[in-house]
């Protein structure tokens, strides 16, 4: 679970020090990685609900994992739509 709990809190370290430069193929590159991230929050989902379902992991923490993982799902979208948003400003 310490796996779990350090992917997640590099993830959120990540997207939170994430470049603001959105030029052309950068932003293309900055989408690519937002979903990449969003990728591998789902994986790590799937990972605890296959751990609650085997019994390796009780269902209330699994639920509190899969509910903290899903506001990590929304902060990336809703920085991915700030870049979506800066890219179009500036231009």
């Amino acid at each position: 679970m310490k796996k779990i709990t350090m992917s997640v809190a590099a993830l959120a370290i990540a997207m939170s020090s994430f470049g603001q430069c959105t030029s052309g193929d950068e932003y293309q590159e900055q989408v690519k990685t937002f979903k990449s991230f969003e990728y591998q929050i789902l994986d790590l989902i799937d990972a605890v609900k296959m751990d609650m379902y085997y019994g390796f992991l009780d269902k209330d923490k699994g639920t509190y994992y899969i509910n903290q993982m899903t506001i990590l799902i929304i902060a990336n979208k809703q920085m991915l739509a700030e870049l979506n948003k800066d890219k179009y400003v500036k231009l």
